[in-house]
């Protein structure tokens, strides 16, 4: 029995290898592409969500005539302390829930308590409060609830906070003052659009910020917190932060917890100012909030988010004119025309 020897066409290893390599250089080129679309969707949804806490801000105001505060009353009043049970530090993502068709959530608030009663602070580190979910903390379910509308999908999640985390925050103004400031949303504030006499679209409502990292030892000039203690003058503060680098960063007590709820109107959670220009480092005075950089920040690229008191949205480089940028935080008394 003769059997055929016939030749089938075929790959050769090189042209098998030649073909591999193409694919892989074809993909090469793609991911790219393929990844700053998907940022652009991200960055958009960002946009959209701050839209959206822009609409229930102009609710807020057609139905209580005033703007809701950036943070609700601290007991000691003037001089800042570590905090008692008898503060009631809500804040203003808080006051909105119902415009933004989130009643429910709303309802299971307790506002004649502290936020994270019985605890002074918001307990992450207590035991008890983990062990039992958060179920011991009288408004521990509000807090645990998952708002999309608080969370840029542009950011990453490093937290393992039991509460729900925050990435929009209030602006509180453009100096360094963590209680009342300048801006729209201060400590007890009750601004009227109307007494906003730079312009609404001159004036900064809300922007973002990035999550903690939940890790000391990781520096993320984004979303770090640095305690600089000591006497300050404003304008020597705020060089002082500026010109901070990450080694000597690293020397100083972090604080790594940044957006880690949005129920409560803390500085490093739900606020921010104009101080440095979006994209910089932030710090405080020691443990106080009377003296506080908090800077606007984000993961696109060049630049932040930023909701104005008409409802419009910008997108502000990191480049922006300092005095510029300043003055966008403050509802009064800004004398330059802003430009993005």
């Amino acid at each position: 029995m003769r059997v055929n020897n016939i030749r089938r066409p075929g790959f050769t290893v090189i042209e098998l290898l030649v073909t591999i390599a193409i694919i892989g250089l074809l993909i090469a080129l793609l991911l790219p592409a393929i990844q700053s679309a998907r940022e652009v969707a991200r960055r958009m949804q960002c946009a959209n969500n701050l839209k959206q806490i822009g609409v229930a801000l102009h609710s807020y105001h057609s139905t209580h005539s005033v703007l809701p505060f950036g943070v609700g009353l601290d007991h000691d009043v003037t001089i800042s302390t570590m905090g008692t049970l008898d503060d009631r530090r809500y804040s203003a993502q808080s006051l909105i829930l119902p415009q933004l068709d989130q009643a429910n959530i709303y309802s299971r608030i307790d506002f004649n308590v502290a936020p994270f009663h019985p605890f002074v602070n918001a307990a992450t580190g207590d035991q008890s409060v983990i062990a039992a979910n958060g179920t011991n903390v009288v408004n521990g379910e509000a807090a645990k609830a998952h708002l999309d509308v608080f969370l840029c999908p542009s950011d990453m999640d490093r937290l393992s906070i039991l509460w729900s985390h925050n990435n929009y925050r209030a602006c509180n103004g453009g100096d360094w003052s963590g209680r009342t400031g300048n801006g729209m949303f201060g400590q007890i504030t009750s601004v009227k659009f109307a007494n906003v006499t730079d312009g609404l679209s001159q004036t900064a409502m809300f922007s973002e910020r990035v999550k903690g990292t939940g890790d000391k030892s990781v520096y993320d000039k984004h979303s770090d917190l640095y305690d600089l203690t000591g006497i300050w003058l404003e304008s020597a503060f705020r060089d002082r932060c500026d010109q901070l680098t990450p080694a000597v960063a690293a020397t100083h007590n972090q604080d790594i917890e940044s957006g880690q709820t949005w129920l409560e109107g803390n500085m490093n959670w739900t606020r921010y100012n104009h101080v440095l220009p979006p994209n910089q480092i932030s710090c405080k005075n020691g443990y106080t909030w009377d003296g506080v950089i908090m800077t606007a920040s984000s993961r696109h690229n060049g630049g932040v988010n930023i909701l104005l008191g008409d409802g419009s949205m910008q997108f502000v480089s990191d480049s922006v004119d300092a005095d510029l940028w300043r003055g966008l935080g403050t509802i009064n008394g800004s004398d330059k025309a802003l430009s993005f």
